[in-house]
């Protein structure tokens, strides 16, 4: 199994690893390193799904420069089964379905931690038959998100009167 209980003694040097991949691309692209967030994955649409999953193909829209490295995943959720995440021509599959019988619902990839561009995107599959939007697991990792440029400043001018005529003179 490549999926290691969080209580595992592998699990602190994995996410301390995971933690120096994402800083040195931080550092390399002047942004920051955030918690993986339901805004990286779904964008506008982070508050309708929380920290849970849709079902089917998710296309985080990340901006160029920003890159996502994932090394663990919680699953609360006893029928979701697999998440794929495919980027390009790479493709990792990951058996989650285990991990809902955790005690702590929370596993550590125990190779080295998976690191996606934007363009990448996640897929979710369950074995419920029920009808259902999403499943209740979530990727654990650091998005590094550029941080946002600041808005530029007008420089103040001359104030204008009535139809742009310069103030003291009459708008004839």
């Amino acid at each position: 199994m490549w999926l290691l209980p969080l209580s595992r003694a592998d699990a602190e040097r994995i996410i301390r690893r995971s933690y120096n991949i994402a800083s040195e691309h931080a550092r390399k692209v002047g942004a920051r390193v955030e918690p993986l967030a339901p805004r990286h994955i779904y964008g506008d649409d982070a508050d309708k799904y929380g920290y849970s999953l849709a079902l089917g193909k998710i296309s985080p829209p990340l901006t160029e420069a920003s890159l996502v490295v994932v090394w663990g995943f919680y699953n609360y959720d006893e029928y979701f089964d697999y998440v794929r995440f495919v980027e390009g021509g790479r493709v990792v599959e990951w058996f989650v379905e285990p991990i809902a019988y955790y005690p702590e619902k929370t596993a550590v990839w125990i190779d080295e931690p998976l690191v996606f561009r934007a363009g990448f995107s996640i897929e979710t599959h369950t074995t419920s038959s029920e009808q259902r939007d999403r499943v209740y697991g979530w990727p654990l990792g650091f998005a590094v998100v550029p941080r946002q440029p600041p808005q530029p400043v007008r420089p103040v001018g001359r104030r204008r009167g009535a139809k742009g005529a310069k103030t003291g003179e009459s708008p004839s």
